[in-house]
């Protein structure tokens, strides 16, 4: 039976499994920030590299990521583009009793989180649509028989180990409390890419360092008006030489 066209939905979700999943090297010396609101802790907003996938240990890991990266381009979205590139990453740890509030990514255009451990008891990714503003509006949410991926508000996905569900940045997204006494350990990622010559108008985005070396040292980053090139200025001690700087220049 024709069950119709979904038209214009809110976002595409793939599900990649790893074939070789690698053993992440000393996963618990990672330097995690613990965050509030009963969050996991994470990688993000530490001392780690910004993008954790540079890390020694997790190259094998990274070449898989850009092959789910360009399949989800080239055959999911088929976006024309010249390059793309993982620009952040991290790792999260949801001890016992932890959660994930509702959040999408910003300055990015896909995300995908990866499943470094899960079990079948872990609470799933959740997705939700945003609700909007529709007159008349008649709520039919608790009325569907089945899941109804082209109606429902929420969907849940499976955290499998050793599988990537990669989606739309814009897309919210969380998990519920973890109930169980394991550790639910995942790594997510943002992507950028700079589109094909193929309109006047587009947007092009250039690859920076983030980073800089400590957190009491003052700074400004300055362009020069030409070619767009950025530079820092340290404005109270210390040098980005000699390794003295360590802070996060944006997010």
């Amino acid at each position: 039976m024709d069950n119709g066209i979904p038209i214009f939905p809110a976002g595409v979700l793939k599900i990649y499994q790893n074939p070789n999943p690698p053993i992440i090297p000393d996963i618990d010396d990672f330097d995690y920030s613990k965050q509030g609101g009963g969050n996991p802790d994470s990688t993000q907003f530490g001392s780690e590299n910004p993008n954790i996938v540079d890390n020694k240990g997790l190259d094998d890991l990274k070449v898989w990521f850009e092959e789910c990266i360009k399949d989800y381009l080239d055959n999911v979205m088929t976006l024309a583009y010249k390059e793309f590139w993982i620009h952040e990453s991290w790792i999260n740890k949801s001890r016992p009793n932890s959660a994930q509030s509702m959040h999408n990514h910003s300055n990015s255009l896909i995300s995908g989180v990866y499943y470094i451990e899960s079990t079948p008891n872990h609470p799933p990714l959740l997705f939700e649509k945003v609700a909007y503003n529709a007159d008349p509006f008649i709520s039919l949410r608790k009325h569907y028989h089945e899941a109804n991926p082209n109606f429902t508000n929420r969907l849940a996905m499976p955290c499998t180990k050793g599988s990537l569900i990669m989606f739309n940045s814009y897309l919210f997204h969380g998990f519920g409390q973890n109930k169980t006494t394991d550790p639910r350990i995942s790594l997510a990622f943002n992507v950028l890419a700079n589109l094909s010559d193929r309109d006047a108008y587009k947007l092009d985005f250039v690859k920076k360092e983030r980073w800089v070396d400590n957190h009491n040292t003052d700074y400004v980053v300055k362009s020069d008006g030409t070619d767009g090139t950025n530079s820092i200025e340290v404005k109270n001690g210390g040098s980005i030489e000699d390794g003295t700087i360590r802070r996060r220049m944006s997010k």
